[in-house]
């Protein structure tokens, strides 16, 4: 396959976006306003690649009806899995604090969540919140030009995510080097995922790679809507209004 470097040269960034984040949080703490600033940012421009890039590029290829059923599809899957993720009051904690960390806020952790427990529930919901934007990258890749902005949101998203996702672990009572090699573990994931999103679908008919591209739009999507702007927007909301319409010009540019 004639993409399958550059699918894996992607596959890599992916990876090393998730190792920088958690590395940041190994070191240091970023200002509330700051990191909601740049979480809310980061959605913005996935909100650009989802509106400019995807859509229209499903639209094309899938007509408009598999395009509508295909982004209800990727919502649906998306909150099924979030629910599962979240099914009881201690998963539902840790999944909060996650999203709140890397947004500039801290929740309270239930003092009876133990290290294991944390690191299990966080990779299980990196690795969800990631693979339908990392499938959709490697959708683009493989048809021989990248989307930039979406590009630009996961590294962005990625790596907040990662940075708020490393606290609690670290919290918890894991080593810094336990953090990033879960974290790079995580990273490969959705470096395969990039790589197996393109590898597998490229060779599809033009309406089922154009489904495809719907369902990870709405999946991508829901996890805006989930994970960034409610935390993203209860910090500091003109400030994150602010950045999340930079965020989408800055996608709308790179689109």
């Amino acid at each position: 396959m004639s993409n399958l470097g550059p699918l894996v040269g992607w596959g890599v960034v992916v990876a090393a976006s998730l190792v920088a984040g958690s590395g940041a949080a190994a070191v240091l703490r970023l200002p509330a306003r700051v990191a909601a600033a740049v979480t809310s940012f980061g959605g913005g421009v996935l909100l650009a690649a989802v509106a400019l890039e995807l859509v229209p590029d499903a639209h094309e290829r899938a007509g408009r009806w598999l395009t509508a059923v295909g982004l209800l599809a990727g919502t649906l899957v998306y909150v099924g899995a979030d629910t599962w993720l979240s099914r009881n009051e201690e998963l539902r904690s840790m999944r909060r604090f996650v999203h709140a960390a890397a947004a500039g806020r801290q929740l309270e952790i239930s003092p009876r969540t133990s290290g294991v427990a944390r690191g299990e529930a966080i990779a299980a919901g990196l690795v969800v919140d990631g693979v339908p934007e990392s499938i959709a990258l490697g959708l683009t890749v493989a048809e021989g030009e990248i989307g930039l902005a979406l590009l630009a949101g996961i590294l962005v998203g990625n790596t907040v995510e990662a940075y708020g996702a490393a606290q609690p672990i670290i919290a918890g009572g894991r080593s810094k080097r336990f953090t990033l090699g879960l974290l790079a573990g995580i990273g490969a994931a959705l470096g395969v995922a990039t790589v197996l999103g393109g590898a597998l679908l490229s060779k599809a008919n033009e309406a089922f790679v154009g489904s495809a591209e719907a369902i990870a739009a709405g999946a991508v999507l829901a996890v805006i809507s989930i994970s960034i702007v409610p935390y993203a927007f209860s910090e500091v909301s003109r400030l994150v209004a602010t950045a999340t319409v930079l965020g989408f010009v800055g996608g709308y540019l790179l689109s």
